[in-house]
């Protein structure tokens, strides 16, 4: 086999494999390695209908099968499945992490190939000192159901290995009550001016009101909090919970239009458009200056058609 054959098949290969791979596993290591909150539409299987999760990516390895996998604690109320009935505590309807210590509901394993999209939140799992929020029963760095693992979350810094994680932190068990107030208090607080909002940012944020919430995005504003994220709030939420202006960076299709739309490079077919329409009369008729250009041409052609 020549070389060049053999680098054509490769490619073919790896083409194959970039089209029917739901999700790329080096993405999920970057969500792992910012903390970052995500979401994502899982395909069931007979213990878990298919719909979306919102997660906390910690671990990802590969199983005693051979198959890429993920552990991560499933936040509840936010989680799109089983006609939205809780997660937590103790769901017999999920896999949750069981060890020597018994079960640890709110921890879930997923199949990687079963993951068929991510939507990107910007939010990270840190509490509002930096510190990553680990719940309760997080096996650092290894999982007895992985042989190896290719990222994890770390809760130690080098070179000393001294803990830095928020140790209070058991995975936001608590009121729905509490965690609206928690949410709205902070939202209040928040700066626009101690975080910068860029292009990617605005992206996600679109892609989250679109694709997840499946909103027109003219009915969401962009609001940063405590925690310097940013984050969607309709126009009526800006009323009902008193949010001032110093935490609101923007309207989303404002803020996409301003930003993202800036940067983008303008599109050629656009310019081709408008000089072949200014090259024609108002009724199609090529201009003057158009016959001209062709009475001096020098280059012998033949003008062909398909139609008789």
């Amino acid at each position: 086999m020549s070389e060049e054959t053999k680098i054509l098949r490769e490619n073919i290969e790896n083409f194959r494999h970039l089209i029917t791979e739901a999700v790329s596993a080096i993405d999920i290591e970057k969500y792992i390695n910012n903390h970052e909150h995500i979401i994502i539409y899982y395909q069931g299987d007979e213990n878990a209908a298919s719909g979306k999760r919102a997660i906390r990516p910690y671990v990802l390895g590969t199983n005693k099968s051979g198959n890429k996998v993920l552990r991560a604690w499933q936040d509840n109320g936010a989680s799109y499945h089983f006609a939205h009935r809780k997660t937590r505590p103790d769901s017999d309807k999920h896999d949750s992490w069981i060890d020597e210590k018994g079960e640890k509901p709110g921890w879930r394993m997923f199949n990687v190939d079963k993951i068929q999209q991510i939507y990107p939140t910007g939010m990270k799992f840190n509490d509002e000192n930096g510190l990553v929020k680990i719940p309760a029963g997080y096996h650092e760095g290894g999982d007895d159901n992985m042989v190896s693992v290719d990222a994890y979350v770390s809760t130690k810094t080098e070179p000393d290995f001294d803990y830095k994680y928020d140790k209070e932190f058991q995975g936001d068990v608590i009121s729905k009550q509490d965690q609206s107030k928690q949410k709205w208090d902070s939202i209040r607080r928040g700066n626009k001016n101690n975080n910068k909002i860029t292009a990617d940012d605005i992206i996600k944020l679109r892609n989250l009101a679109s694709r997840v919430i499946k909103k027109n995005q003219s009915n969401y504003l962009v609001v940063i909090n405590a925690k310097n994220d940013f984050k969607l709030i309709t126009r009526d939420q800006k009323t009902r919970y008193d949010i001032p202006e110093q935490a609101i960076v923007g309207g989303l299709r404002q803020l996409y239009d301003s930003i993202v739309n800036a940067n983008k490079t303008p599109d050629d077919a656009f310019f081709k458009d408008k000089l072949n329409k200014a090259r024609k009369n108002d009724d199609g008729s090529e201009t003057t200056m158009m016959k001209e250009n062709e009475k001096s041409s020098t280059i012998p052609y033949k003008k062909m058609t398909f139609f008789k």
